[in-house]
């Protein structure tokens, strides 16, 4: 994932997740593909995105979210392995 801009969905072996590099915030569905997925806090909300250290197929994503908890300012998230990227035209986009 080379891109600074632009959505995309980011689908794992056990999640989907909407990344939004223009607003800078993420949306973690659970268990895309694996009813026994982990649930994890803010689940189908969107949170704000810090950086993304890590997003390559094949390799686990490495994110640091805040998920806007007192007292705790920031979240490091390691997923199971990136198994797709796909762009997500932005609304008036032409998809290609």
């Amino acid at each position: 994932m080379d891109s600074t801009d632009g959505r995309y969905r980011v689908t794992t072996a056990d999640s989907s997740y909407l990344i939004d590099l223009d607003r800078m915030v993420i949306r973690r569905a659970p268990r895309s593909e694996d009813v026994d997925g982990a649930l994890l806090r803010r689940d189908d909300e969107l949170v704000t995105l810090l950086h993304i250290f890590q997003c390559s197929v094949g390799q686990s994503m490495q994110l640091l979210v805040d998920l806007h908890v007192l007292g705790i300012p920031y979240t490091a998230r390691t997923t199971t392995p990136v198994k797709t990227i796909d762009r997500i035209p932005s609304p008036g986009e032409q998809a290609e």
